[in-house]
């Protein structure tokens, strides 16, 4: 192929490219088309191509450019690109004009690249219920329990009043009163067991011919207790108030029915006790409230501590804040808690009796208001749920102590009633909460419990263990009686592995009871116990690094390539009990430390004694007697573990000699401290009687002739 040939076929790939180009003018084609203009008039200014030079205006159009067939035109098509005819003319008033290109845009990259430079907008966060919030709301929880059992205790001492006793039996009918006199037992004032039953089913058909009339009034358990602790803002106090509802017989307080039946009924010698349903805050807080305690507890800037009835003041709220607005910490006066809703829409009362049956030996639930012998489970939910709708319901019997007997009125404790109470507060978030109701209830049940205390306890455990398996996977996480593999903790084993009581979604269920604790060597040497020779590790873990010298070391293995210590955890099962090697010829059996692990008593080597007096160890190096630290645990400051020594372990034929000497040194050292202090007495008594001296010498010198004879005391004043 020539030259000219391949001149050809350059033209035409290029003629091509250009027919390929877009028909809308470019920012540089625009400009390259001025160029050409521009030069072309110029070009036939000399060349004389449109006449002689003059001031005439060309008019140059893209047919002028296309259609030159001069030398210049032939090397601007090399170099510039043609243009559509479709773009406007320009006409040129002088040869130094440029054309008019109007508003040029441009754009830089694509839109995605445009989104990258763009300001990032940040995330709106999902609000979510704050650990604060929920530390408050179970302050609150804890304080609203503590007001209504306080409520509750007044009436049950009201009751017990000698004085309102024998107001209420005046209004017990006198047939009652004769037929239950008959079966008392002579001299000891107890009606007989057989009767008993009898004369309760008598007396409360006589308690329903009582004329009663109710005032419909329905508090929150809150405000009912305020108006207990503190009066109904009439000025009357709640035993005032009882009074008045004896002569006017118009209960207007939920309390007064209970009140009366429970004092005619231990007025007339039957063993007889309040029960009262409580109604605290609940312990589920919202997105919303969360934030009111939030902004509620900026303002009064305290410091909640875990497992205190910590609470804020309501007063110093923010005055753009609505004050019937209610929080998460402090519940405005007179709202009901979602489990008082409930028993006012199921006619549940929060207050009626227990009379105990002397022949069954069960407690038996009367209601108050209508006067029947009704079910647990059918006075306190009465609807077709399985739970009680009151959290907490506590007795309080003629003594005035009190317990908890919420099992015996729910028929799945578990399952229901469990999640409304303290219990169900994860013990990794607030152990002490979790806790804290059966602690502080403990102090005010009776010390001396009976048989028939014995047995409802061991009954109501029966119906807690009569709950019914949890249907969701994620009420298994706290559940006392069932759990999943799944739920077990990284140290924690089902042993033995039978039996599986169900499945839940294909997973097996087991008994929480069969759930062991693992441990390792040493956490077994410090409870003391050793693991059995051969046994093998249950599970192996990641060794944790409590100390700097285990992070060191684990960071060098880590760092030759080597995988990370791990460390092996044992069953009890695969232990036993330490036992030291003995006593021999007077020398203590030592650790690879010079001490002795003595973690509990069962660790103390055999024929050795334990003596924690700090005197001993001076005391036998005096005397040249074997004696070895005891370590009786460890304590870890910062990074380091240091061993706590608490006295020496010596032989046990040289436990009288080292007492013996133990106490002379203590005597002589108490002696020397006596002697310490006469001594410092003495010195401090010679001190003053010489500056006496010395005053007195230095008033008989400068004293004035005159005074010492007239025999007047010359005081000097005090330098």
């Amino acid at each position: 192929m020539d030259l000219d040939e391949a001149y050809t076929n350059e033209r035409l790939t290029d003629d091509a490219h250009r027919t390929r180009r877009p028909q809308s003018p470019s920012f540089s084609d625009m400009a390259a088309t001025a160029k050409r203009q521009k030069r072309t008039a110029s070009d036939a200014e000399e060349v004389g191509t449109y006449g002689e030079p003059s001031n005439t205006s060309i008019n140059s159009s893209n047919d002028n450019i296309v259609g030159n067939d001069s030398e210049d035109d032939e090397e601007d098509d090399d170099q510039f690109e043609e243009v559509a005819e479709s773009c406007p003319q320009t006409a040129y008033d002088s040869d130094d004009s440029l054309p008019e290109l109007g508003t040029v845009e441009l754009t830089i990259g694509d839109a995605a690249a445009a989104s990258v430079f763009a300001p990032r907008t940040k995330k709106k966060r999902r609000a979510a219920v704050t650990k604060r919030a929920r530390m408050v709301r179970r302050c609150h929880h804890m304080a609203d329990l503590v007001c209504q059992v306080a409520a509750a205790r007044i009436l049950n001492q009201i009751c017990r009043a000698d004085e309102i006793v024998a107001r209420c039996l005046s209004l017990v009918s006198p047939f009652a009163m004769a037929r239950i006199a008959e079966h008392l037992v002579p001299g000891r004032l107890v009606i007989r067991r057989e009767w008993a039953s009898s004369d309760l089913h008598y007396f409360l058909s006589s308690y329903q011919g009582l004329k009663i009339k109710t005032r419909r009034n329905r508090r929150a358990a809150t405000e009912q207790s305020g108006t207990i602790i503190g009066g109904d803002g009439n000025g009357r106090s709640v035993l005032q108030g009882f009074a008045l509802f004896l002569e006017s017989r118009v209960a207007t307080q939920p309390w007064h029915r209970p009140m009366l039946l429970t004092s005619m009924l231990r007025g007339l010698l039957f063993d007889a006790r309040l029960c009262v349903g409580l109604a605290p805050a609940p312990l589920k807080i919202t997105v919303q409230e969360s934030a009111d305690v939030e902004k509620r507890l900026a303002a009064v800037d305290i410091r909640l501590v875990p497992g205190t009835l910590a609470a804020y003041d309501s007063d110093n709220d923010n005055d753009n804040d609505n004050s019937n607005d209610s929080s998460a910490g402090q519940s405005s006066p007179g709202k009901k808690s979602p489990a008082q809703t409930r028993a006012d829409d199921n006619g549940v009362p929060q207050y009626w009796c227990e009379v105990f049956d002397q022949v069954s030996e069960r407690w038996m639930v009367v209601n108050a208001y209508t006067g029947t012998v009704e079910r647990a489970t059918q006075i306190a939910n009465p609807g077709k749920g399985t739970g009680c709708v009151y959290p907490y319901v506590v007795a309080l019997d003629g003594d005035g102590y009190m317990r908890d007997i919420t099992r015996r009125y729910t028929k799945d404790f578990v399952n229901t009633t469990m999640r409304q109470r303290l219990e169900s507060v994860n013990a990794a978030t607030d152990a002490h909460a979790r806790v804290w109701w059966a602690q502080w209830i403990a102090q005010w049940e009776n010390p001396d419990a009976c048989d028939r205390d014995e047995k409802e306890e061991a009954e109501m455990e029966r119906s807690a263990l009569r709950s019914t398996m949890p249907k969701r996977i994620s009420d298994f996480a706290n559940n006392p009686y069932y759990v999943l593999a799944r739920n077990l903790s990284q140290n924690e084993v089902i042993h033995p592995p039978e039996p599986v009581v169900g499945t839940v979604r294909g997973e097996s269920v087991y008994l929480r009871e069969n759930v062991k604790t693992l441990r390792t060597r040493m956490v077994w040497m410090r409870e003391g116990r050793e693991v059995r020779p051969g046994a093998t590790p249950i599970k192996t873990v990641k060794q944790r690094a409590v100390t700097a010298r285990a992070k060191l070391a684990v960071d060098a293995e880590v760092a030759a390539g080597r995988p990370p210590p791990v460390a092996e955890l044992f069953g009890e099962w695969q232990t036993q009990p330490f036992r030291p090697p003995p006593v021999a010829d007077g020398r203590v059996p030592r650790n690879e430390y010079g001490r002795v692990d003595l973690f509990c008593a069962s660790m103390l080597p055999e024929g050795a004694a334990h003596v924690r007096d700090a005197e001993a160890k001076a005391v036998c190096r005096d005397l040249d007697i074997d004696a070895a630290d005891a370590v009786v645990g460890f304590e870890f400051r910062r990074g380091t573990s240091t061993p706590i020594l608490a006295g020496v372990v010596i032989p046990m034929d040289s436990l009288a000699v080292v007492m013996d000497a133990v106490a002379e040194r203590r005597t002589a050292a108490q002696d020397k401290l006596l002697r310490a202090v006469e001594l410092r007495a003495i010195k401090r008594w010679r001190r003053l009687l010489v500056a006496l001296r010395v005053r007195e010498e230095v008033d008989a010198s400068f004293a004035t002739r005159s005074a010492r004879d007239d025999g007047a005391v010359v005081s000097f004043p005090k330098p």
